[in-house]
């Protein structure tokens, strides 16, 4: 049986934003301009209604909940921003991006050329779809396990896409969550599920390679999905 994971307290959660919010400073430089006005506007757009149109000072309470919302909507898309950033040209760096996409079930390194040269596997409405890193040779890869998995998926579809910044790469890792999330729906969550279930009953898939995992990806991934979670 699969270990369970242990449940993440309120106090974790604070501490993995913390993470995010000294991590995210130290390298975007319109972070902490931007997060002081998203957390102070709606206080001075409250403030503003009571001295002019004489509401009540009790909409100052709704006030701090909508800052703290702005502060947090922030934090994830200036985080998101800086992630994106550092991930290129890292190996592995596709699957630290995509690993807890909502509604994905992500196999990391199911086949590989060498320790920066892999193909993941991620199952979600869309179908399947094969991400490969590390240069134009995955690409032959990514045909070779497009095949293979067609012979057992049927008619589901079977994405494949060459992250990299090459010309010849079909999405930078900027842009990847982007790319996965613009693909059109094909089959339920359910399906999907039972998709991803069936191919890891079967083993189509491999253990990643040993080798470098982006730090920047690792350091703020939990406070993204903390963030998430509060949702």
């Amino acid at each position: 049986m699969a270990k369970q994971q242990k449940k993440e307290t309120f106090t974790d959660r604070l501490k993995t934003i913390g993470m995010a919010i000294k991590f995210t400073a130290k390298r975007d430089k319109m972070f902490l301009p931007l997060e002081i006005t998203a957390i102070l506007l709606p206080f001075v757009i409250v403030a503003l209604l009571v001295i002019l149109l004489s509401w009540s000072p009790l909409w100052f309470v709704s006030s701090l909940f909508v800052a703290l919302l702005a502060g947090l909507i922030v934090l994830n898309l200036r985080t998101q921003k800086v992630i994106n950033s550092e991930a290129v040209d890292r190996p592995g760096a596709a699957y630290a991006l995509i690993e807890n996409m909502r509604g994905w079930h992500v196999k990391p390194g199911i086949a590989a050329l060498s320790q920066t040269q892999f193909v993941h596997r991620a199952v979600g409405k869309p179908g399947v779809v094969l991400i490969g890193e590390g240069g134009g040779k995955v690409r032959k890869l990514l045909g070779q396990e497009k095949k293979k998995l067609s012979r057992v998926v049927g008619s589901t579809p079977v994405y494949t896409i060459l992250v990299g910044e090459g010309e010849n790469d079909d999405a930078s890792v900027k842009d990847l969550r982007k790319v996965i999330r613009k693909l059109p729906p094909n089959i339920d969550s359910k399906e999907a599920t039972q998709i991803a279930q069936r191919l890891e009953a079967l083993g189509m898939g491999m253990a990643m390679p040993k080798g470098p995992v982006p730090t920047s990806a690792n350091a703020a991934k939990g406070a993204r999905r903390a963030m998430l979670k509060g949702k």
